[in-house]
């Protein structure tokens, strides 16, 4: 057996193990709980229709916002387009919390523009939604556009169709094709929200699968009822899954940028787009960085201790990350036929399900706190392994493509290829990969929340434990200084994407 082959097989052998863990963790829960028919009350189908709700109405808000950027923005190619598509990609991967807080800094009592009643509750959820999931929609909507055949557009133009005939006969069937699955795809990330229904729900009337999956662990104690909540999660989540079936709803990678020849200025509609885009996306970081610098800066007693471990996961969960999307990568194309499905990572079973059974089994076997770190750092490999494997996976595919047969006539063995031809091509993207997904790392909170033991702290569990005592300068600051080191992170990735495709 090959190397790449045997590479390939413990991924998914990797992959398959932990779904398997995770189902024989909520099975075998420690702990007999109440009995089961009390658990399926009122109390269980409001926490359904408030995910339901909340989901569904924070994709369609995001989809219809998206709508009209998407398209003035693909009306012609345009100088620095994709300078703005890599910033649309990377408000999708900050910290939940940062937008969370900026939300609170734009509209609660003391914000910039105070709502008429509480930010927290459903309004306070939504907008936080809106602000995560709308630049992504764009994106998304947005590449969809760009794939008009050019003979379409030199069509329309000889015949002199108008902007709104071109949109009636041509880009809006593509629109309406695309709105489907991409609000699929964003209503399954918001029905899977942890960070922003926490912390902007305002009460048990607003509390979705995950956030009762946490409340029943946490402080109820009750390993039943958070078995029972991750597993209706988990349904629910695979049922939206398939809803999504075979339809291509984009990628994280940056918009394609048009030969230089056919590249233009911005028209004014386009250039009232962006500015606008810009302001809105960037509105909650500017109001988060105002109440951090008006306030007087605090150490934190366990500051010293939240940066290293964040730090340590983080740069744990990025090479395990790559380690993964690499024996996706190199699996044989029939293998990865049968198991595309691994590819989605934490989308096909949410990241919460996971850890909510690998948490119980560790329970039942008295290894809660020893697995602390290595759950913690596996979960948010998991959700990374989605956003980096495409990319990955491309690079790879034509590295093959354009040295393959050079190799064999060289005659040259496979690590003499791998550290002379291929190493060259490939660690560009390798060091991008290895920095978004320590930067996803860092922000996430969920699994540290739910793993965590009471002397365990991470930067956002410290950012949330203060918003939690009402320090809000303390949290604003704190996630100032994350943001400060995800840029840093991110700005390295770009760095090394630039220097691949130079």
């Amino acid at each position: 057996m090959t190397l790449t082959r045997t590479l390939a097989w413990l991924g998914t052998g990797a992959l398959l193990l932990t779904v398997v863990l995770a189902l024989a963790g909520m099975a075998l829960h420690p702990g007999q709980g109440y009995g089961w028919a009390s658990y399926f009350d009122a109390w269980l189908w409001q926490i359904v229709r408030f995910s339901v709700l909340q989901a569904g109405l924070s994709a369609g808000f995001s989809v219809m916002l998206a709508l009209p950027f998407a398209w003035v923005l693909s009306q012609q190619p345009f100088r620095g387009q994709w300078l703005l598509a890599g910033f649309l990609n990377l408000a999708f991967v900050l910290p939940v919390l940062a937008v969370v807080l900026g939300i609170v800094a734009l509209f609660g009592r003391q914000g910039w523009w105070p709502l008429a009643g509480t930010i927290y509750g459903l309004p306070g959820i939504l907008l936080a939604h809106v602000a995560l999931n709308w630049p992504f929609a764009v994106r998304l909507l947005w590449e969809r556009l760009n794939q008009v055949p050019p003979h379409h557009r030199r069509l329309a133009n000889i015949l002199g169709l108008t902007a709104f005939q071109r949109l009636h006969r041509i880009e809006w069937p593509i629109l309406k094709a695309a709105m489907g699955p991409v609000f699929v795809l964003i209503a399954l990330l918001c029905f899977s929200s942890f960070t922003v229904v926490l912390t902007l729900g305002g009460g048990p009337a607003n509390t979705n699968l995950e956030v009762a999956v946490y409340q029943a662990l946490k402080y109820d104690f009750d390993s039943r009822g958070a078995a029972l909540y991750a597993t209706l999660h988990g349904v629910m989540a695979l049922g939206l899954m398939a809803l999504l079936g075979r339809h291509r709803v984009g990628s994280m990678e940056v918009v394609a940028q048009p030969t230089r020849s056919v590249l233009q200025r911005a028209t004014g509609v386009q250039c009232g787009a962006i500015i606008v885009l810009l302001l809105s996306l960037l509105a909650p970081y500017l109001a988060l960085t105002q109440r951090a610098l008006r306030s007087r800066w605090q150490w934190p007693e366990m500051l010293n201790e939240a940066v290293i471990t964040s730090l340590g996961i983080a740069g744990f969960s990025a090479l395990v990350a790559v380690l993964l999307a690499l024996s996706r990568c190199v699996s044989a194309d029939s293998a990865r036929r049968r198991s595309v499905w691994l590819d989605f990572g934490v989308l096909v079973l949410p990241a919460m399900v996971l850890t909510t059974g690998l948490f119980l089994l560790c329970l039942r076997l008295g290894w809660a706190r020893q697995a602390t770190w290595p759950l913690i750092i596996w979960i948010n490999a998991l959700m990374a392994m989605p956003l980096i494997l495409q990319p990955i996976k491309a690079r790879i595919a034509a590295a093959r493509n354009q040295y393959q047969r050079l190799t064999r006539v060289l005659g040259l063995s496979r690590w003499v290829a791998l550290r002379v031809i291929y190493w060259p091509v490939l660690w560009p993207v390798l060091v991008w990969a290895l920095a978004l997904s320590a930067v996803l790392s860092l922000g996430d909170m969920g699994v540290a929340a739910l793993i965590g033991q009471l002397d365990f702290v991470t930067l956002p569990l410290l950012i949330f434990r203060a918003m939690g005592s009402y320090q809000m300068g303390l949290a604003a600051q704190l996630m100032v200084a994350l943001l400060v080191v995800c840029a840093t992170l991110l700005g390295l990735a770009e760095w090394a994407r630039g220097r691949g495709h130079a």
